[in-house]
């Protein structure tokens, strides 16, 4: 399923949406069936009725319930992904091959009526470490291309009716401006010039740019992406060994040389990585910078920016000024 959303959204950036569908959460969800009064997630078009006990997330796009683990998440993707990713849905078999690869094992699907129109529906389950989490994961369509996964343990006393209940009662709005998304965002990150802000992903991410163009498949212009990990958790200790997995599997980088590993101050944190080197792209050689803190639940932020050899020295200023503004949101 990543691959199939990366290749139809090429638009909000290939590299940003690998860090946003990278991110897995983990989260469950047990509630009592009752619902609250029309909620807005925050820097999406999605509002629903939550079960009670679901608040705004400060973390990520959506809504939880921190004393029992619960969670909604909203995943907001350009109108293109909507076409292959309603195919995937459609097709139960496909859509147990895709998402098998996650690691998550689906049962069923189905269409509902939401307050948003024609949804479709997976069922399944998803193994993470010790636990088992119940999903529901709703594709719809509207400005954007929306997911919604509600994720519960198995052994929560969660009725399946009251979930589907739940996001039956979506309604989609227009899509809000680029300042609520980038204050929905569940970190704060100042642009500074000759960068400039593109789009945010999901609400875990945000692309910026330094040229004419907003597209840019080539990676002709310097790249410049922050994203928040919504899954697991990662001790500072572990942060160099978790950067560089990472970035081994982020697209463009598969086979970038570490030439430099540091030790830094990052998102609020005194135990930062800093990871720097060169690798190899389309439009040719480039120099690139991996910065990664970890907040106090043990979740964690990334910047990684890259640039042309030749370019990148004289936007070392720009790129330390937008690091130092980076803090987790309160």
């Amino acid at each position: 399923m990543i691959n199939v959303i990366k290749r139809t959204a090429q638009n909000a950036g290939r590299t940003a949406l690998h860090f946003l569908m990278g991110c897995v959460l983990v989260a469950g969800l047990a509630t009592t069936a009752s619902a609250q009064e029309r909620t807005a997630i925050s820097g999406t078009t999605v509002s629903l009725a939550p079960l009670k006990g679901f608040v705004p997330s400060s973390k990520f796009a959506g809504l939880e319930h921190a004393e029992a683990k619960a969670s909604v998440l909203v995943v907001e993707l350009p109108a293109e992904a909507h076409p292959q990713l309603s195919a995937l849905f459609a097709n139960l078999e496909t859509a147990k091959t895709n998402f098998a690869k996650q690691n998550i094992t689906i049962d069923d699907a189905e269409d509902i009526e939401t307050a948003a129109g024609k949804g479709r529906i997976l069922t399944g389950q998803q193994a993470l470490g010790a636990a088992t989490f119940d999903k529901w994961i709703v594709l719809l369509k509207g400005a954007k291309t929306v997911m919604i996964t509600v994720q519960a343990p198995e052994d929560s006393d969660l009725d399946s009716d009251d979930i589907v209940a739940m996001l039956k009662s979506v309604s989609l709005g227009a899509e809000p401006t680029l300042d609520q998304k980038l204050a929905a965002l569940p970190f704060r990150v100042r642009a500074t010039e000759p960068f400039r802000v593109v789009d945010t992903f999901g609400g875990l991410g945000v692309l910026m740019t330094s040229g004419p163009l907003n597209v840019d498949p080539k990676g002709s212009q310097p790249m410049l992406i922050v994203s928040y990990q919504t899954g697991g958790q990662v001790a500072a200790g572990q942060l160099a060994a978790v950067g560089e997995k990472l970035l081994s599997t982020t697209r463009g980088f598969e086979k970038a040389e570490i030439t430099k590993r540091d030790k830094i101050a990052f998102a609020g944190s005194s135990d930062g990585s800093l990871l720097s080197g060169t690798t190899v792209g389309d439009s040719g050689r480039k120099r690139f910078a991996q910065y990664m803190g970890v907040g106090a639940d043990g979740r964690f932020v990334r910047m990684i920016v890259s640039a042309d050899e030749a370019t990148f020295p004289n936007l070392e200023p720009a790129i330390k000024a937008i690091a130092d503004s980076i803090a987790f949101a309160q």
